[in-house]
């Protein structure tokens, strides 16, 4: 079931009983990770109006649990001639070299998703 097509209302469902009813919002969801805050944009969350407890959707719990694991950190090596010309195409968009790599790996994986990944 869609929870965003749910009209009834949805009693709170704390331990601590509140009455309080859910309502669904998006939030920035600050992780703790070796001691460093990290902000997890767009989490959708059921929030009781009187208490003010979060409830987390599937979705949600999974992308939450997607930035525990991975960092988006990685260390590359690449031929020094593919990283002059990855060079050259940032500084042509105006761009840093790490934003044009996630641009064009977003780019790749979103619009090839039935071939860059699967085997």
């Amino acid at each position: 079931m869609n929870m965003k097509k749910f009209s009834k209302k949805i009693r709170c469902l704390s331990e601590n009983p509140c009455n309080g009813e859910l309502h669904l919002k998006t939030i920035k969801y600050k992780l703790n990770v070796k001691g460093k805050i990290i902000a997890i944009p767009d989490i959708e969350v059921w929030e009781c109006n009187l208490c003010r407890e979060h409830f987390y959707p599937y979705e949600s719990s999974k992308k939450i649990d997607l930035y525990k694991q991975y960092s988006g950190k990685i260390m590359l090596r690449i031929n020094p001639e593919i990283h002059s010309k990855l060079v050259q195409i940032a500084k042509k968009h105006h761009r840093s070299l790490n934003q044009e790599i996630n641009y064009l790996l977003r780019k790749n994986t979103l619009t090839h998703k039935n071939t860059f990944f699967h085997h």
